[in-house]
């Protein structure tokens, strides 16, 4: 499932960013569950959450910022989006 996604050219798009959190790293705020971020045509940010029951449209300021936030405390943890295609084509490689 993952080698098609890894070369697709949707990964090195604009509009995607891809970063693999070493394991090595522990405990983080990304691991308090997934999360969506998207911004409109008019510049404004719109959040998505998931659960197992529901899913949740955050678009409060508050809520908004909460999650912009969060999503920088993940990406300052994460690899660098290059180094990350190459640890999952790396692994993808191992597993097939």
């Amino acid at each position: 499932m993952l080698r098609t996604p890894l070369r697709s050219e949707g990964i090195a798009g604009p509009h995607v960013s891809l970063h693999v959190i070493p394991a090595e790293t522990g405990l983080h705020v990304g691991l308090s569950g997934p999360f969506n971020l998207a911004r409109g045509a008019d510049g404004g940010w719109v959040g998505h959450m998931e659960h197992q029951i529901d899913g949740l449209v955050v678009d409060g300021d508050h809520e908004v910022a909460t999650l912009l936030a969060r999503w920088e405390m993940i990406r300052n943890r994460a690899l660098p989006r290059r180094q990350s295609i190459d640890l999952m084509k790396e692994v993808v490689t191992e597993w097939t």
